[in-house]
């Protein structure tokens, strides 16, 4: 089974940030964001990992080492984009590359939550939709229309005049390949949404959805939500055995400091992120997110 990990996005909204990682990329706790990702998929069944790229393309290869790169044992192939194809260029680059005869999931690589992507596949097998979405209840922008009673998808944005919404997309969808002939006609390096797709798939009622409340659920778009994620998640890995923290150096436990990462007498750090071989400068921060270039604020 393969997953499309969405990893072309600019990155605006967490800017500074995403000028020196791609958002997939980021921190959390003792690996990036990715790898959590990768995890989740690999517990329902991926063997295999397409994910798109754009800027800072070198720090993708260095997570993913050429000429094999892959994440414990599953192939991971990067397609790059020299500019942003969006929702659904992305997926149409990388279409070759798809089995057809089984379904593809695809996640947004700005997500980081909990809940098991097989319960959204079998779903999607069970209804025979062509696409099937996750959705929440309980967070964000609900600008998307589902009738629990037949498990479809109504409207999207409002863009049918139906209905204004009850849910929000999740960042997960499953499809099957022959969604692909749908995409509009246009040259390979234009970019196109998906949502056109999905609306006309919604009007043909081959669209389902799937409401996953359960779990955490978070949207590392800003500076700040990415702290916040990190903040309000349990983990027993907030502290890298092998950062290195001064006696004298006061460290609020809810803070989390990376591998290699140097935290000296004279600090406070109270509820910040400390990323790998990050020389703290001696000082008092709150809610900062401290990198081996810039220190923003959150």
């Amino acid at each position: 089974m393969q997953a499309f990990i969405l990893g072309a996005g600019l990155g605006t909204r967490l800017a500074p940030l995403s000028y020196i990682v791609p958002k997939p990329l980021l921190p959390v706790f003792q690996k990036p964001l990715i790898c959590h990702t990768m995890d989740r998929l690999m517990r329902a069944g991926v063997t295999e990992f397409l994910v798109n790229t754009s800027q800072l393309e070198m720090m993708w290869e260095r997570t993913f080492p050429f000429p094999d790169p892959q994440y414990r044992g599953c192939p991971v192939y990067l397609s790059h984009e020299e500019k942003p194809l969006d929702s659904g260029g992305g997926v149409r680059k990388v279409m070759p590359r798809i089995h057809q005869d089984e379904p593809l999931i695809v996640q947004n690589g700005d997500i980081l939550c909990d809940f098991p992507v097989s319960e959204l596949l079998a779903e999607h097998r069970r209804s025979g939709n062509l696409v099937t979405l996750a959705l929440r209840t309980v967070d964000g922008k609900k600008n998307v229309g589902f009738d629990p009673a037949t498990g479809r998808v109504t409207d999207m944005r409002h863009a049918l005049g139906i209905d204004p919404g009850s849910c929000q997309f999740a960042g997960i969808y499953i499809m099957q390949p022959e969604v692909a002939d749908l995409f509009p006609d246009v040259p390979e390096d234009e970019p196109f949404s998906i949502v056109p797709v999905w609306l006309e798939l919604i009007r043909s009622k081959r669209m389902g959805g799937l409401v996953a409340d359960w779990g955490h659920w978070h949207e590392l778009g800003t500076p700040a939500a990415y702290l916040d994620a990190l903040l309000d998640l349990t983990s027993s890995q907030r502290i890298h055995p092998e950062s290195v923290i001064s006696p004298e150096a006061d460290v609020s436990e809810e803070s989390v400091v990376c591998q290699n990462a140097v935290v000296p007498a004279g600090t406070t750090l109270n509820d910040c992120i400390v990323w790998p071989r990050t020389h703290v400068t001696p000082g008092a921060y709150t809610r900062a997110i401290l990198t081996p270039r810039l220190t923003v604020q959150a």
